[in-house]
């Protein structure tokens, strides 16, 4: 019989051991593309970033300045690892816990995506960390409502959004389940004092338009509905959940709420699955967005666990099953020969290094792709790079940040993976991941228009594209364009926002010139023998280094 001290000893012992394995790993196991992405976030910390709010940035930031290499991106992902273990115990509130101390380490050892955290620094490794202290905060503000309880709330919910902007729906979920709260002063100080932590992150967004909200929520491309989206989205509700995923789900609907923390975690589980349900309906998803089930339905299956023996059983078999396996797939991740898949994380020093034999010093610049540019970044040692970006891609941190100039009529090595583009090239280079190859050529000296803006009236294309209209055209460089030098394009949508057709533009001016910081006045024309489908929305920018229009033009709805 295992006792309440014994049981400490072991979860201490637990959380120590797997600091120290996770450490191990984070070492040796190569960067995926998104940590090498937020590697370049970390080199220039800011309160904000295209793709997501500047947290993981930050644990990045501190281990790359105590350690270099792999270990250094990852370093805090054990640590929080450690941390969230400790929070899952502490939100067990049953005495059978200690009894079954061995259950708790086997189960929490088997959710492999939540094991993934443990050494991998990608924004849900924060979440999941500062959404169980969250909740944390909140079971302890329901019983006592301590001063203590009020700054634990208000500074996780600020963290939590720190972390991703799905932290929302934690805090609405669980607000929805007590509506009471909102009657509630001591909750409003929590709220207000979040939101006070909070400030510095609105205030970025603000000085940059907002674009990252904008992507995020209207920018990202629909798609007509295919049943394979729900259906990929079901096995992703399975993927969050493991092996034992059929006993996880049967215990979340099986254990009753017996208090409002348990009624919170109910909204929270139920909240998740249907708000990413819905989105199935209109795109793809990923397997991490519902990363935040996992809490719920760990804690309700302990809890049913602890009170049905053959359950019990079960899960511990199945638990026990799952770590040897996710152990197998650890030290796959780390000696490839035995890995029964390719993954991303492999081979990328390897052509990265063989890319910069090449290349040598010369600045590498990327047609869309700043996954490879972060990456070539990261493992050249910190190489000049740059990602030029069109309407065939999306845009990202290289979008907003001004690392243009860096690369901006300087010498390069640019370089493509799209098979339609650059039939002749220099030199190439393969990447292990997926088979793909990077095409390059020199380019004595780069020219980019990323941040020229273009203005058209909406109003004219209320009803159809008209054949000629009038656009605005901002130059906000320091050096005089020459207007003939530019090539202009446009790029129409259907109502899913998917590419329908794209076409030249053919382009007057009275100016010869656009001076710095000047603004003039485009006629522009659509080329007679360009048919026009059907369509939802017209986007017109620069074709500048590539195939496809840049975004400089913003997306215009026709109907």
């Amino acid at each position: 019989m295992i006792n309440k001290a014994y049981s400490q000893k072991l979860i201490l012992i637990f959380l120590l051991a797997t600091i120290v394995i996770n450490l191990i790993q984070s070492a040796y196991t190569g960067l995926i593309f998104d940590e090498a992405y937020y590697n370049y976030f970390a080199e220039n910390l800011n309160w904000g970033y295209f793709d997501h709010p500047p947290m993981v940035a930050l644990m990045v930031k501190i281990g790359i300045t105590f350690f270099n290499g792999e270990l250094g991106v990852r370093f805090m992902a054990p640590i929080l690892y450690a941390l969230n273990m400790w929070l899952l115990w502490q939100l067990i509130d049953h005495d059978k816990k200690y009894k079954y101390t061995w259950l708790f380490i086997a189960f929490v050892s088997s959710i492999g995506l939540l094991v993934a955290y443990g050494f991998m620094m990608v924004p849900d490794t924060p979440l999941v960390t500062f959404s169980l202290l969250f909740l944390w905060a909140y079971k302890r503000f329901l019983d006592k409502k301590d001063w203590l309880s009020v700054f634990l709330l208000g500074f996780s919910m600020a963290a939590v959004m720190y972390s991703k902007y799905h932290g929302i729906l934690l805090i609405g979920f669980v607000v929805l389940s007590n509506l009471p709260l909102l009657k509630n002063g001591k909750f409003w100080l929590a709220s207000v004092f979040g939101l006070l932590l909070y400030i510095p992150h609105l205030w970025w967004l603000s000085t940059v338009d907002f674009v990252p909200l904008e992507y995020h929520l209207f920018e990202r491309s629909n798609d007509s509905y295919k049943i394979k989206f729900t259906t990929h989205y079901l096995l992703n509700c399975i993927a969050v959940a493991g092996l034992a995923f059929p006993l996880m789900y049967y215990a979340f609907f099986k254990v009753s709420s017996k208090s409002k923390f348990d009624k919170a975690l109910k909204y929270l589980g139920v909240g998740v699955f249907l708000f990413f349900l819905y989105y199935s309906f209109t795109r793809k998803t990923q397997a991490q967005w519902v990363i935040l089930m996992a809490i719920p339905l760990t804690l309700f299956s302990l809890r049913y666990a602890y009170e049905n023996k053959k359950y019990r059983t079960w899960l511990f078999g199945i638990s026990i099953f799952s770590v040897i396996l996710i152990l197998f797939l650890r030290v796959a991740l780390i000696y490839q020969p035995i890995s029964p898949l390719k993954y991303e994380a492999y081979g990328n020093k390897k052509w990265v290094k063989e890319l910069q034999a090449q290349v040598g010093d010369v600045p590498v610049v990327f047609h869309n792709s700043y996954r490879d540019a972060s990456m070539y970044h990261f493992y050249s040692g910190g190489a000049t790079v740059f990602s030029i970006n069109d309407l065939h891609d999306r845009q990202n941190q290289f979008s907003l940040d001004n690392s243009e100039f860096k690369v901006r009529g300087k010498k390069v090595a640019y370089f493509t993976a799209d098979e339609n583009y650059m039939t002749e090239y220099n030199f190439s280079v393969i990447q292990e991941f997926r088979t793909r190859k990077l095409k390059g050529i020199y380019i004595d000296s780069l020219v980019t228009y990323k941040r020229m803006k273009i203005e058209i009236d909406p109003e004219n294309f209320k009803n159809s594209i008209p054949a000629k209209f009038a656009a605005r055209l901002k130059n906000p460089y320091s050096e005089r364009i020459v207007l003939d030098s530019l090539n202009f394009g446009a790029l129409l949508y259907d109502e899913d926002r998917q590419h329908l057709k794209k076409f030249p533009l053919i382009v007057e001016s009275k100016s010869v010139n656009i001076e710095p910081n000047e603004t003039v006045t485009l006629n522009v024309k659509i080329p007679d023998t360009v048919i026009i489908p059907d369509a939802t929305y017209f986007r017109m920018g620069i074709i500048n280094n590539g195939t496809y229009p840049g975004f400089q033009g913003e997306k215009i709805k026709l109907k």
